[in-house]
């Protein structure tokens, strides 16, 4: 799978000493002064659901006429307009039925109308160990260098670094130890993932909670006998990653991050709970695993 990096810019994570928020959304400085809300910005502008698992979550962001721009993501008020094709989960999206809608958002007297389009509805495609499994291992650090991505593995398991050899990959985790490193008669008591989820002694401790997302997915892998991919599968051809720059004010301020992927069949995907975020400077700003920005001292931060 190719991998891009991208840059979020925080163009000087300003701190303002005095300054306080309003319950409104509306930033008072130094209590004299107030900004004024010049645009809601939603991302990604539109939304494709081309199955019943996909699903995509949405940032939405107001910029003050000073610049300042603040994540209103959970203040939002959203109207669907056709129920029937999209439903929501908190701010994730998910496919109902086949068709196109829109789906309006507003916040401090400003709205964003975004389409969505979705297709194949009831269509739940097998998983993919390369472009779903894969991306799993790389996501909790499976394939890292200081683990089983070493050179000479770890604890008598390899991985390729960083899943760049996914066939060998394959081959080690369902060919190499028949009955343990997998075990189809019994899924969730195979090594793969009870050493994942920590009932099982692993050196690497508990990566995958068991019941998670990444769990199940894994165990639905396993449960559709865990076969690779046949044949061409569309790959990564570039990732964006939203919003593209902030400008936050005040220490613990925070901005969510949202990443989607488009593949070479032209279909796209929300990766966000599969990507990788760092900091080029944790002192301004540092981000989670999940993607948040949080504001620390006066500065500059770039995300990758």
């Amino acid at each position: 799978m190719q991998k891009r990096i991208l840059l979020f810019a925080l163009p000087a994570l300003l701190l303002w000493q005095n300054s306080t928020v309003a319950n409104d959304g509306i930033s008072e400085i130094n209590n004299s002064s107030f900004r004024t809300p010049i645009k809601l910005a939603v991302f990604p502008d539109k939304i494709n659901l081309t199955n019943l698992r996909d699903e995509q979550s949405i940032i939405a962001q107001v910029q003050f006429d000073d610049g300042v721009t603040q994540d209103v993501t959970g203040k939002i008020q959203l109207k669907i307009h056709d129920e029937k094709v999209v439903g929501r989960n908190d701010r994730v999206f998910v496919a109902k039925g086949d068709g196109q809608t829109l789906v309006e958002l507003s916040h401090s007297g400003m709205s964003v109308a975004i389409p969505v389009n979705v297709s194949n509805s009831k269509l739940d495609p097998s998983i993919s160990f390369k472009n779903d499994i894969v991306p799993v291992f790389s996501k909790v650090g499976c394939n890292a260098g200081s683990c089983h991505g070493a050179a000479r593995g770890k604890d008598g398991f390899r991985l390729s670094l960083y899943g760049f050899d996914p066939n060998g990959d394959y081959h080690r985790i369902v060919r190499e130890m028949p009955g343990r490193r997998i075990d189809l008669a019994l899924p969730e008591e195979c090594l793969l993932l009870s050493k994942a989820n920590g009932e099982v002694a692993h050196t690497g401790g508990t990566l995958i909670k068991a019941g998670s997302k990444f769990h199940n997915l894994i165990l639905r892998w396993l449960n559709e006998g865990a076969v690779n991919d046949s044949g061409p599968i569309p790959t990564v051809a570039r990732i964006e990653l939203y919003p593209k720059r902030g400008l936050l004010n005040g220490p613990d301020t925070q901005q969510q991050m949202s990443v989607v992927a488009f593949y070479s069949d032209g279909t796209d995907r929300d990766v966000t709970d599969l990507s990788y975020f760092l900091s080029n400077n944790d002192n301004s700003a540092s981000v989670s695993s999940d993607g948040l920005v949080t504001a620390h001292n006066r500065g500059e931060a770039f995300v990758t």
